[in-house]
Parts: C-alpha cells; structure tokens; sequence
C-alpha cells in the first residue's frame, strides 16, 4: 500500500498545513500508519511493528529537516500558526510499543489527533476491544470526542468503526470525502463515499 493514498496518512500529513495548534508526533505518525494499513488487526507485535516506529522516526526528522532548511515552507507554516519546534521528533519509543500493544488506547490516540475542544459538537466512537476483531457496542469499548463537525480532518471515518453523534442524537449511516475533508451523514455527489451502513 501506498501510505499516501491512505486517508488516515494523508490527514495527518496535510493538518500540518491547515490552522490550528495541532502539531504531528513521531507517535501520532506510528500510530496513523498502525491504523492506515490494518496492523492494529493481528493484535500482534512484531518485526512489522518495529518497522512502522523506525519509519515513523526517520519520517518525521526528514519532514522537520525540509522544513527548517525551506524559508518558504517556515514562512508559510507561520502563517498558520505552525511552529516548527513543537513537531515532535523524539517520542519515546517505549510509549509507542505499549499503544502497539493495546488496541483502546492506540485508537483512542489516533482520535485524539482530531480532537477539538473549542467545539462543543462531540461523537462516539466505537472500537475493536483488545480481545476482539469486530466492533464492541460496550461503552468501555468507545471513544468519546469534541470535534470540528464543519470541517473534519480526512482519515476520521474508518471501516470497522461506528459512529454516534452525540450533540444531533444521530447514528452515522453515511460518510462522504470530498477535498481533504470528511462529512458526517452527508452524501455528496462529487465526493468519495468512505463509510456506509
């Protein structure tokens, strides 16, 4: 698989670019490449780990390198607010490991990349339990998160997943993909329909 034609890879990659104080980690970027290519699945950890984290290392020192030696590419990501130190290339690598290990809390990472507290509009999520392949309707088995509900980073909606908004009281039947972002019960004509029911 491509990682850059994985919606989850590429919306973490892009919030880089788009305003905010959201800031991408060596962990965050392992964690969306676990989830982008189904890793999370075997409920294993093995060499294939190992080889996400190093790439995930070496990954996010190569983007920070491009971007310090690019007076364009500061200049542009200050405009957004961006700063270039706050992009975390030495997470610790034991931390990564144990999100490796547990399904809940390596998707309740993943989700917290897209989290936002300004916003009052807030979705549930359920998962795969740690001992399971299929979603659990537990609520232990759920994510609970305040979102942008107007403009949801791409990689939001996975197969394999549930979602329940909580603000509209509104079970997703529909998730469209149309320029970088994902929508909620919307089916757009022009857009890529990424989760059904």
């Amino acid at each position: 698989m491509d990682l850059i034609d994985a919606r989850e890879f590429r919306g973490l990659i892009n919030s880089l670019f788009q305003p905010g104080d959201y800031h991408f980690s060596v962990m965050d970027i392992a964690v969306t490449i676990n989830i982008a290519i189904g890793h999370y699945c075997d409920n294993e950890f093995n060499k294939v780990s190992h080889e996400i984290i190093d790439f995930s290392y070496h990954f996010s020192c190569e983007i920070k390198e491009s971007i310090i030696k690019s007076k364009l590419m500061r200049d542009g990501l200050a405009d957004y607010g961006k700063n270039i130190a706050l992009l975390d290339v030495n997470s610790e690598r034991a931390k990564i490991e144990y999100l490796f290990k547990n399904k809940k809390d390596l998707f309740k990472h993943y989700f917290s990349t897209f989290k936002n507290d300004n916003f009052n509009h807030s979705i549930r999520i359920w998962h795969q339990s740690n001992d399971h392949s299929w979603v659990d309707w537990n609520e232990k088995n759920s994510i609970c998160i305040n979102i942008n509900p107007y403009k949801i980073r791409e990689g939001f909606f996975l197969v394999g997943f549930d979602y329940f908004d909580i603000t509209n009281s509104e079970s997703l039947y529909v998730a469209s993909n149309k320029d970088g972002c994902e929508y909620f019960n919307e089916h757009l004509d022009d857009g890529l329909c990424v989760w059904v029911r």
